[in-house]
């Protein structure tokens, strides 16, 4: 028997390199995955005419390196390597490489068709600078020539490092210089190189790895010192995709996460709970932790960070990135350290959320609506990518779990929030705040959502939002169905306080809910006896010939009803109607009130405020009501009506509010005429607009103008002006005018806490803004149909 031997072409070079690299970004990220894997601390990327220098700060390589390992073709000392403890053990504990094959180096074949290579090893910085150059094309001439007898040039350098100007001295490391370049590398492809590595790095890799990528172009200072002129020209901050020269970085991440929402995933380092956190536009929602039903994921480190992109977010990541959301991608895997390649760029579905958002496009999210990463560290066995570095993953149970994990615990708890609280709310995608969250609906469907993802024996429910998860207002419509979602997240977090809050809230609304009847069935007494009076005014009348008598002295008793049947008699009993609902709902207020500090040394401010507070909202109800009493030209049968909201104010604010002004102050108001009709509760618009006004008269205001407009046929926009003092200049946070009792003046601190929540009843918010220059303030209002 005779035994054979393989015998290895010349051509290998091309199957290992530029056929099997198809792609110039692809073949610079397997070459800076060798300075990561190196253990580098920067990487500097040079660009010059026909040049490519890629020069690292890495372990470096002695002689006997190169010649065993660097020139051992599909030999990777990673597989099994492990190297002595140092600084990047002790702040990321990395075990994994990048890359493990051993064939990266062929990469450089794919940019270029000469490559020199200096090194020198961290434990001989005082030694050579070893230098190695390979010219590709000699590999080409005849592929019937065997590869191992190509010759490869070795020279030692005693005078260190050569590199071009710009890039920074090293004592050690490697510098790969890449020369007669395939392709011009000119600003476009340079910027679209940069963005690649953005993703490329882990967004947290600055601080977790003390990994940096630099680029230096000098051909391209020009170019960037242009686009910083032309941003200060437009007043504009500089998007770091438009800059060639300076640090690689995803800076977006952290941006993004007081915009828009988003949850964060990771199984501890026990590897036996999974723990989630979901923020929103920088509000905590919830933090929970539960068993980890994915074993083969268990010592990963697996971490994932999804964003839900609103139109908020949307703009500020174009405006920051210098490319529409769409572009930059979706969900990036990185696997130790480094990303996957293709998995999440644009086009990309290796998740299957597209597929799955076709199911139902309003209950799904897909590629188009997230962006974010998942982290995992992991050998081959489990996470191994494809040699040609484009199809991702290869396909093993770990794989299988991790997808599953990432939609499970990752995506469908996402959509589990967003659908439910932001979808329901069309002016909410446009809000960078949580303003639209902080009205009762808004809170009580985040209450709901927290509910029903506690409602699970094995879901620990750890923290969650004091400012959004609370006690409603008891006259809020959602009140009675948010006591049930409370109720299950006070068990859950094993929160007492919470159980008091919403015990003392049942009795409070269950006092209201007799006061109300109360004052109704006396309000209905009342109006039975007008209308029975009215009544025999009127049979009286017809029956003048025959009892006279009878008929003056029923005109003698029901004069005052006389007089209002000429007014529309049953327009004003029924707003008399309401004014009684009211009047006796306040009396019970103060009963109440009484009540609960009887017997009492001392009260605690916040009962007195809310009392008042109470009180406060109930009065200004009254006194709308008789601004308008007069002048309704509407059935107030019951709180609301159906009518076009826009000009219900424009007429309000022409016919009743103007009425009522006192000294040198106009309000002006334009309507687009848009509008169509939608209930609201008239009273609640007085107190808005009554409230907005006093405001503008207490800053010495001598114009107010209402501007109504409507972006699209279920939305109604209204922006109020004024020309006063404005704002305090010490109101940091302009939100906090908004809240219960704040007050810079000699006011209650009521008035737009008031018109807040009255606007959270309409499916509305408000916002403030100063003007520009700094005289008088702005609010806009959104309200939703």
């Amino acid at each position: 028997m005779e035994n054979l031997h393989f015998d290895v072409s010349s051509g290998l070079k091309s199957v290992l390199g530029s056929e099997l690299i198809t792609d110039n970004e692809v073949a610079v990220f397997e070459l800076v995955k060798n300075s990561f894997d190196a253990n580098a601390r920067r990487v500097h990327l040079f660009f010059g005419i026909n040049q490519i220098v890629i020069a690292d700060d890495g372990i470096g390589m002695s002689y006997e390196d190169i010649r065993t390992k660097w020139l051992f073709v599909a030999y990777s000392s990673k597989r099994n390597a492990r190297r002595p403890s140092d600084f990047r053990d002790e702040i990321a504990d990395r075990r994994h490489f990048a890359g493990s094959k051993g064939i990266g180096r062929f990469s450089s074949d794919r940019l270029g068709t000469i490559i020199q290579i200096q090194t020198r090893p961290k434990a001989e910085s005082s030694g050579p600078v070893h230098s190695i150059t390979v010219n590709w094309t000699l590999f080409d001439n005849d592929h019937q020539e065997h590869f191992d007898t190509i010759p490869v040039e070795y020279a030692p350098q005693s005078t260190g490092f050569e590199l071009p100007a710009g890039v920074p001295n090293l004592t050690h490391g490697t510098v790969i210089t890449i020369q007669e370049t395939r392709q011009q590398w000119d600003r476009e492809k340079i910027l679209r190189l940069k963005s690649a590595l953005a993703k490329l790095i882990n967004p947290f890799g600055v601080a977790t790895d003390g990994f940096r990528i630099t680029i230096y172009a000098p051909a391209e200072l020009k170019g960037d010192q242009a686009e910083k002129m032309q941003a200060e020209r437009r007043n504009e901050e500089i998007s770091p995709n438009t800059i060639v020269n300076g640090d690689v970085g995803n800076f977006i991440f952290s941006t993004l996460q007081e915009k828009t929402t988003f949850i964060e995933v990771r199984i501890d380092e026990t590897g036996n709970y999974i723990e989630s956190t979901l923020t929103d536009r920088g509000e905590l929602i919830y933090r929970i932790r539960e068993p980890n039903d994915f074993p083969l994921l268990s010592n990963s480190k697996f971490q994932c960070q999804v964003f839900f992109l609103n139109a908020s977010a949307k703009m500020t990541f174009a405006r920051r990135m210098g490319v529409p959301s769409v572009q930059f991608g979706s969900v990036f895997l990185f696997r130790n350290g480094f990303r996957v390649f293709p998995i999440g760029e644009e086009g990309d579905d290796w998740f299957g959320m597209d597929r799955r958002k076709q199911q139902g496009y309003a209950r799904f999210l897909g590629t188009r609506d997230v962006i974010g990463r998942i982290d995992v560290s992991g050998a081959d066995a489990d996470f191994q990518e494809s040699s040609s570095r484009d199809t991702g993953l290869i396909q093993t149970p770990a794989v299988a779990q991790l997808r599953r994990c990432f939609r499970e615990q990752c995506l469908i708890r996402l959509e589990r929030y967003v659908v439910p609280v932001t979808f329901v709310d069309r002016e909410d995608k446009n809000t960078g705040d949580v303003s639209r969250l902080l009205t009762d609906p808004g809170r009580a469907r985040v209450a709901a959502a927290v509910a029903k993802l506690v409602d699970n024996e094995g879901v620990e429910l750890l923290e969650y939002s004091k400012r959004l998860i609370g006690i409603l207002n008891e006259r809020s419509a959602q009140f009675e169905n948010s006591l049930a979602s409370l109720r299950a997240i006070a068990e859950k977090s094993k929160d007492s306080a919470l159980f008091q809050n919403i015990e003392e809230a049942e009795k409070r609304f269950e006092e209201l809910r007799r006061s109300e009847e109360t004052a109704r069935r006396q309000a209905d007494e009342e109006r039975k006896a007008k209308e029975e009076a009215q009544a025999r005014a009127a049979a009286a009348e017809a029956a003048t010939t025959r009892i006279s008598g009878q008929l003056d002295e029923e005109r003698k008793r029901n004069l005052f009803l006389a007089s209002v049947t000429n007014l529309d008699t049953e327009t004003i009993l029924n707003l008399h109607h309401q004014v009684t609902i009211y009047a006796v709902d306040i009396q019970q207020q103060i009963e109440n009130f009484f009540v609960k500090i009887s017997g009492k040394t001392t009260v605690a401010a916040k009962d007195i405020i809310d009392a008042l507070e109470r009180i406060s909202l109930l009065n200004r109800r009254v006194m709308g009501i008789s601004k308008f009493a007069t002048k309704a030209n509407f059935r107030l049968e019951s709180e609301k009506i159906e009518a076009n909201l826009a000009e219900y104010v424009e007429q309000y604010i022409t016919d009743v509010a103007s009425d009522f002004l006192f000294g040198p102050m106009t309000i002006g108001v334009v309507n687009d005429g848009k509008g169509s009709k939608q209930k609201f509760k008239p009273i609640d618009v007085s107190i808005v607009v009554d409230n907005l006004v006093a405001n503008a008269k207490k800053a010495n205001a001598t114009r107010i103008d209402f501007e109504i407009t409507h972006p699209d046929k279920d939305s109604v926009y209204m922006r109020i002006s004024d020309n006063g003092r404005g704002f305090h200049s010490q109101i940091d946070d302009l939100d906090r005018i908004f809240e219960k009792g704040f007050t810079m003046t000699d006011g209650s601190g009521l008035g737009l806490y008031h018109v807040r929540h009255v606007l959270g009843e309409m499916k509305g918010t408000i916002e403030a803004a100063r003007n520009d220059p700094k005289r008088g303030s702005s609010f806009l209002i959104r309200i939703s149909r």
